[in-house]
Formats: C-alpha cells, sequence, structure tokens
C-alpha cells in the first residue's frame, strides 16, 4: 500500500511540473449543404496511443479552437443526425504551433432505398478492445420491457433459478449502472432490473477481464448498464409510459429532464412502475433414509408477486472554472413488494402418505439511497487530471412473513393438524465509500493509479414466532441477530502506451486488505477475517493488418461472499425446506483469460478461460433422519471454465440487419459432499440472433430468438431451453413520439429444468417465471437548446452488490 501511495504521489509530481509547451489547433464545421454546424462536439485524441485529450463545442459559426500541448494529435467529430468524423493525424511543434484545420464537411447519418429515406441500422453488439457493447437505446424490444429482461439477453449472459447473473458460465459477475455498483444481493438486483424501464438504457457494456483500476470483486467480470444521457443545453426531456400483461397487470411511467445553463448542468428522473410476476413450479425430491426405506417428496407451487416501485435520480454539475468542476448526485430507488407462495405437498414416508398444504405471503418495503459528491481537477490540457469521489449508501429492508401449514392424512380432507409461523426480518446497510484517481502521462506513457478505502456495517434481526391461539411465542431455533462489519483499503497502478505501430499495451496491479468481523448474538458466536491479496491484469492488442486484429487479456479476480450469506440464520420455505447462511464462506479466487480475434472490422470471436478456487455455489444437504433439506451455500473446490463466443453481423439488404451470437461453453465443477467427490461437467452452447427491419413510414420491426442447451452449475444439470420475441415500433411527429407494441416469449418455452443427483438421493426442480406477455408503450421527446457533453461519474463501489437488501 505504501509503494503504491509513494507512486501516486511522485507520478502527480512529475507530470504536474513537466508540462511542455502549448499550441492550438483550429478549424470549422460545414453540413452538406455548406452551412455551419454551431455546437457539435469535437474531440481531441492522441496519436499514439489513441487515448482522450481534450475536446470542446463549435460556437454559433461552427468554429472551434482547441489549446493543447507539442505532440501529434487526430480529432474525431459528432453531431446529431450526422455520421462521424475522423481525421487525418496532425503534428503540433515549435514550427507548427498553430494548426488551421480545412472545413470539415459531415455527412447526413442517413442512407437512401427505393427513394424512402430511413435511419441507417446500428450494429446491436460491437467488440472493442476491452469490452463487448451491446446496443439498446432505439430497439423496439427495449419498449415497454424491464433492464432485467435486455440483460439476461446479452451475448454470454445466463440467469439461474436465484436470479444470480452468470457470464460466459460464471458466476460472480459485477453489476454497474453508469459506472456505479449496484450494492443489492442477486434478488433484490433482479428485483430492481425487473421495476427499471429498459427505454431508459443507452447500451450494455459486458467487460470480461476488468482492468486495475476497477474492483477486484467479480471473478466473471463487470456488466456496466449505461443509461440514456441528454446531450442538450436548455431544458429537455422525455416522457414514457406502459403497459404489459403477464397474467398480471404491469404497468410504468416516468419523466427524465435535464437542465443545461451556464456552469451548471442538472437532471431529475422520476419513474413509477408496477411490476408483477408469476411463478409456476414443480419440486420432486428423494431422500434415502438410514433404515432403508425413502421419502419421496411431490411438490406443486404457485407464486404471484406485486412490486410497486418508485425511483428518483436527481444530480447537478458545477464547472468552477475551466480546469475545475464538482457534482452531486442522489440516488433513491424504493419498493413495496407483496407475494403469496403456495406449495402442495405429497409426501411418502416409510411408506405412509401424506398431503401438505403451505400457505405464505411476504411483504416487504425497501428502500436503497445513494449519494455520491464528485470533483474533479484538471491539471494541465493534455489530459492530465485527479478525481475524488464519496459515495454514502443506506439499504433497510422492514417486513416479514407469515406462513400456514395445513398437514392431511391420506383420504381425509380435514387437517389432523395447522400451525400457523410468522417472520419479522427487517436488514440494513450502511455503505461509506472514498476514492481518489490520477490520470497522467509518464515518459510518454499513460498512467493511472488511485485509491479506495470502504466500510461496511450490516445489521439483521430475524424474529421468528410460533402462532398458538392468536398470540406469538419467539422460537429461539429460527431467531437470530447477526451484525457485520468490513473494511477494504486498496490501491491500483497501471501504465499503458505503444510498444510498435502495431502492438499497444495496458498492464496493472491492484492490491485490496479486507479485514472482517461477523458477530451473532443470538449464539455468541463470532467469525474474523483478514486477508491481501494482489491483482495484477495485462492487455496487450496487436494490430496484425487492417482486417485482423488480436486483443490478449488476463486477470485475477476476488468473489467474496454476500453478506446475508454469511448470516447463520434459517429462511423457512415449508416444514421440510429451508435455507441456511454460512459464516465460515471464503471468498474465492479466480484466474481469468481472454483473446479476441476480429476479422474484416466486423467479426469477432472471443476466448475465455476461467479457473476458480473455494468455488461458492448452493448445495442441497438432504438429511434422511427426518426428510428434510437444507439448501446451503458452500465452497466447492474448483470450477474449471471455457468458452468461445462467435459476434457475427450480416445484412442481407438496406433495411435488414442480422446480429448472431454463439457461445460454446465447456464447465466443470468439482467437490465434497458427504465424503463422496461430486465432479459436474458439461460442453453447452448458447444462441441468439435479433432480426432488425427498417420499413417505409419509420416502421421498425425485430423477431429475436434463442437456444440454451444443456448446462451445469454446481451441483445442478440444466435442461436446455429456447424462445421467441417480437415487436414492432412506430415513429410520428419527426421522431418525438415513438410508439412499440411487444411480444415475449410467444410459445412459453423459457422453462427452467434442473436437478441433482448424489449419494442416491435426488433433487428436480421445473419453473416458469411468467415470461409470455404482451406490452405496450409510448415515449414522447421534447427539446430546447444546444447540444453539449455530460459529465462522467466514477463510482465504481463493489461492496453494494454483496448487499443482502
Amino acid at each position: 500500500m505504501k509503494t503504491i501511495l509513494l507512486l501516486l504521489t511522485l507520478t502527480f509530481l512529475i507530470s504536474s511540473f513537466a508540462l511542455a509547451q502549448t499550441g492550438e489547433i483550429s478549424g470549422s464545421l460545414i453540413d452538406s449543404e455548406n452551412a455551419p454546424l454551431p455546437y457539435s462536439n469535437v474531440a481531441v485524441y492522441n496519436s499514439s496511443d489513441s487515448s482522450l485529450v481534450t475536446g470542446t463545442i463549435t460556437d454559433q459559426a461552427g468554429q472551434f479552437l482547441i489549446k493543447v500541448n507539442y505532440g501529434n494529435y487526430y480529432l474525431k467529430v459528432s453531431a446529431v443526425g450526422f455520421a462521424t468524423f475522423l481525421s487525418e493525424s496532425y503534428s503540433v511543434n515549435e514550427s507548427n504551433s498553430k494548426v488551421s484545420l480545412p472545413k470539415i464537411q459531415l455527412k447526413d447519418d442517413v442512407q437512401v432505398m427505393d427513394a424512402v429515406e430511413v435511419k441507417a441500422l446500428r450494429p446491436q453488439v460491437i467488440v472493442e478492445a476491452d469490452k463487448m457493447v451491446v446496443s439498446v437505446e432505439g430497439t423496439a424490444m427495449a419498449a415497454g420491457t424491464s433492464a432485467f429482461e435486455v440483460l439476461e439477453k446479452s451475448p454470454g449472459v445466463f440467469i439461474d433459478q436465484d436470479g444470480n447473473i452468470q457470464l460466459n458460465g460464471r458466476q460472480g459477475v459485477q453489476i454497474m449502472i453508469d459506472g456505479r455498483r449496484s450494492y443489492l444481493s442477486a434478488a433484490d438486483l433482479q428485483n430492481m432490473l425487473q421495476g427499471m424501464s429498459a427505454d431508459n438504457i443507452k447500451n450494455i457494456e459486458i467487460i470480461n477481464n476488468p482492468s486495475a483500476k476497477y474492483d477486484a470483486e467479480g471473478n466473471a467480470g463487470i456488466i456496466n448498464i449505461t443509461l440514456k444521457k441528454n446531450t442538450m443545453k436548455g431544458i429537455n426531456g422525455n416522457l414514457n409510459a406502459g403497459y404489459r400483461y403477464n397474467e398480471i397487470h404491469n404497468y410504468n411511467t416516468g419523466i427524465q429532464l435535464n437542465h443545461k445553463a451556464g456552469d451548471w448542468n442538472s437532471f431529475v428522473n422520476a419513474d413509477f412502475s408496477q411490476r408483477g410476476r408469476v411463478r409456476d413450479a414443480d419440486f420432486y425430491r428423494e431422500i434415502n433414509q438410514n433404515n432403508g426405506s425413502t421419502t419421496i417428496f411431490d411438490q406443486d407451487a404457485r407464486e404471484e408477486v406485486l412490486r410497486r416501485s418508485p425511483a428518483l435520480r436527481i444530480g447537478t454539475d458545477y464547472d468552477i472554472n475551466d480546469m475545475q468542476s464538482i457534482g452531486i448526485m442522489l440516488n433513491v430507488y424504493g419498493q413495496e413488494r407483496d407475494g403469496d407462495f403456495d406449495i402442495q405437498s405429497d409426501l411418502n414416508q416409510s411408506g405412509v402418505d401424506q398431503y401438505v398444504e403451505s400457505l405464505n405471503n411476504m411483504n416487504t418495503s425497501f428502500l436503497n439511497s445513494q449519494a455520491n459528491m464528485h470533483y474533479v481537477q484538471k491539471l494541465d490540457t493534455n489530459g492530465t487530471k485527479l478525481s475524488a469521489d464519496f459515495n454514502v449508501v443506506k439499504l433497510i429492508n422492514r417486513g416479514g412473513a407469515s406462513f400456514s401449514n395445513s398437514y392431511f392424512t391420506e383420504g381425509n380432507e380435514t387437517p389432523y393438524q395447522v400451525e400457523r409461523l410468522e417472520n419479522n426480518n427487517p436488514y440494513r446497510y450502511d455503505i461509506y465509500s472514498a476514492q481518489l484517481d490520477f490520470e497522467g502521462k509518464f515518459f510518454g506513457q499513460k498512467i493511472e493509479s488511485g485509491v479506495k478505502a470502504s466500510q461496511v456495517t450490516s445489521d439483521n434481526d430475524l424474529k421468528f414466532y410460533i402462532i398458538e391461539n392468536g398470540e406469538g411465542a419467539v422460537d429461539e431455533n429460527r431467531s437470530n441477530h447477526f451484525i457485520y462489519t468490513e473494511q477494504i483499503l486498496a490501491g491500483y497502478t497501471s501504465l499503458s502506451g505503444k510498444l510498435s505501430d502495431k502492438l499497444t499495451y495496458k498492464a496493472g496491479l491492484r492490491a485490496e486488505q479486507t479485514f472482517s468481523l461477523g458477530q451473532s448474538l443470538t449464539l455468541n458466536t463470532e467469525t474474523e477475517r483478514n486477508y491481501f491479496n494482489l491483482f495484477p491484469s495485462f492487455f496487450l492488442q496487436h494490430n496484425v493488418s487492417p482486417n485482423y486484429q488480436v486483443n490478449y487479456n488476463y486477470s485475477r479476480r476476488i468473489d467474496r461472499p454476500d453478506y446475508g450469506n454469511l448470516n447463520p440464520f434459517v429462511l423457512y420455505l415449508d416444514p421440510y425446506t429451508w435455507a441456511q447462511g454460512n459464516p465460515y464462506l471464503r471468498p474465492q479466487m479466480t484466474h481469468s483469460l481472454s483473446l479476441t480475434q476480429t476479422f474484416m472490422r466486423q467479426f469477432n470471436l472471443v476466448l475465455n478461460y476461467g479457473y476458480t478456487t473455494d468455488f461458492i455455489a448452493e448445495i442441497p444437504l438432504q438429511n434422511p433422519e427426518d426428510g428434510t433439506t437444507v439448501f446451503k451455500q458452500s465452497n466447492l473446490d474448483t470450477q474449471e471454465s471455457f468458452s468461445a463466443t462467435a459476434v457475427i453481423p450480416f445484412q442481407p439488404t438496406k433495411w435488414w440487419s442480422i446480429n448472431g451470437n454463439i457461445t460454446a461453453l465447456y464447465q466443470d465443477f468439482t467437490t465434497e459432499v458427504f465424503n463422496n467427490t461430486v465432479n459436474n461437467k458439461a460442453t453447452s452452447a448458447i444462441f441468439r440472433a435479433s432480426n432488425n427491419f427498417m420499413l417505409p413510414n419509420d416502421f421498425k420491426i425485430e423477431l429475436n430468438g434463442d437456444y440454451r442447451s444443456n448446462i451445469v452449475w454446481g451441483v445442478y444439470s440444466i435442461a436446455p431451453q429456447w424462445g421467441v420475441d417480437f415487436a414492432v415500433k412506430k415513429s410520428f411527429m419527426d421522431s418525438k413520439l415513438e410508439a412499440s407494441l411487444n411480444f415475449n416469449d410467444i410459445f412459453r418455452t423459457r422453462v427452467f429444468r434442473g436437478d441433482a443427483n448424489f449419494n442416491g438421493n435426488i433433487n428436480e426442480l421445473s419453473q416458469y417465471f411468467g415470461q409470455q406477455s404482451v406490452g405496450f408503450s409510448l415515449r414522447y421527446r421534447f427539446s430546447k437548446g444546444e447540444e453539449f457533453k455530460a459529465r462522467q461519474r466514477n463510482t465504481n463501489l463493489e461492496e453494494l452488490n454483496r448487499a443482502g437488501g
């Protein structure tokens, strides 16, 4: 840590005092009719490593003037409605300190076919040097659907039965929204994304091997959901509303406002949605008892959940001067959740048949509030800058559940026993983090360094009650008060630049020190862990030829257990089934390698390899004495995975484009269960194809299909599934108003089926989560102003993604 801090300080001092002489680049922009183009973006990039140096916007006359240090640069010019322009390289030096460019004429971003003018079809999947970008903005399929549905259709993404997000067959994905950690458990992250309108998403970035700048959390990599940003001065925004039916009535509405005036840039986004989910499930279990008999469970279940979710995002940025800016942002997300989960169980135990009816009701309220303060200090006009971020997050969950279990003997309609239970399960998380980042040049190489500190405190006081004669008595065996605290100190440094005309690199090292303490006040136990880890990363890009490019990536990653999974309390499901936390969970470590090949500038083949130790997964532990099953998070020995993803865009005509991606996947899980080695492995394939049709009169049609073969996960084997979606979109009023109609899972085929079988014990499940739906949405855009560049923040926090709230 001291070494990292010393390097950061030295780099800062060297870059601050070794500033080069400056020159300037000037020019003007015109359109196809030679009219000036005001308020267009002009960005300056370093010719040696393609790093962004600075930028500006053109004035009323379409002119610009940019001051730069001596060096070699090229320009990237963009404007709404026009194709992006890339210039040749220019040298700014003592003999040519004032570079005056000829007029730059931008071309309209439209195509003409059969005398009908339509907007160009953009590729939905783009593979860049360090990430894969899935374009969502403007797609008909996104209209009226949720962010969760769009995410699970992205290349290599798979959602398991518990809502955990996997990438290329590996769990432990770090989910970020606009570069900020979501700070939610898998279940609550799923709830939030299901409550978020996909209309607000610009794109989804999939980063398999993140650099040292990112938190080391997430062995499978990072998925960053980038929301739309308003890019106009003045007042602008949009209104949206939608309705969807999937056996439950769903609706959403929202408004996004942005105001840019002078040195202030402010925004307000408000959304409200009511989204429901139905689940039809079948569970089958066989448990071999010690006396030689077998206990058999055959269960049918139906779940109906309704979530009402208000959300508010507000923020403002202020430019103190040309070199300094400061900003604050508040993100508040709430949810009221009502759910019924009813289970009918046919039980045969030691040859005796029994029927159990379990009626479960859950009612909770959840509030997630995040505040961020951001400061940037530019140290020169050549990209050297210092930035600071401070984050405060509060997660609060209140509510509980009631359980009614009625026991029947064979042939009797009157229960011989009725059991009533309740629980109250409040929890909260207080999370604080501070981060300091530096970017600059060091002997011609780009350097990035930073430090981060975070503090997390979680408090979960579960009270379980047995209800008799209308009175509740605390069940001490199922109640637990658990407090968890964690501090992480981190520092990183990375260097990047050119090794030759065809080779560029980026190498980095991140160090993280973790202190944690889990306390069960009920059980009077403590689990303390302190550990230090180094996380190297390396990236090499080789431009072999204009039509062939290769990228090599390596990184070491960590996945710490979710806070809730460290809590040893028992989560009751039915009289014979529950889940339990594990305070002895260890973090899992992963080595990741990837190789990305780009052919003809459009076809991509991505190869990934991952090796994980102490892999965290759920194991069903079945008790032969009483026939109960406990689902417990445990450390498996290893997970090994190979994957190959091919991204294949194809455009048969000017009005029809096909974006296909195929993933071939091999996984191998090894663990010890009841002193027996369990080895679970399979070779699998995932295929997705998106057809986009641009038709006359501003009609757009999308037809998407996907297929996933058999796959394995932990000790489970998961059966194949497939699905087809259809959407149509129409624009009105010069594209200010858009209407969309979409149909999801048309054939009702996205059924999840899985099983685990070891030691002669069988655990099978089949679940359908009500994906089949029809929806309609409207979006109206309004603006009065001019284009500007939105402020970017760095609030990359990994702690919130592990929170159980």
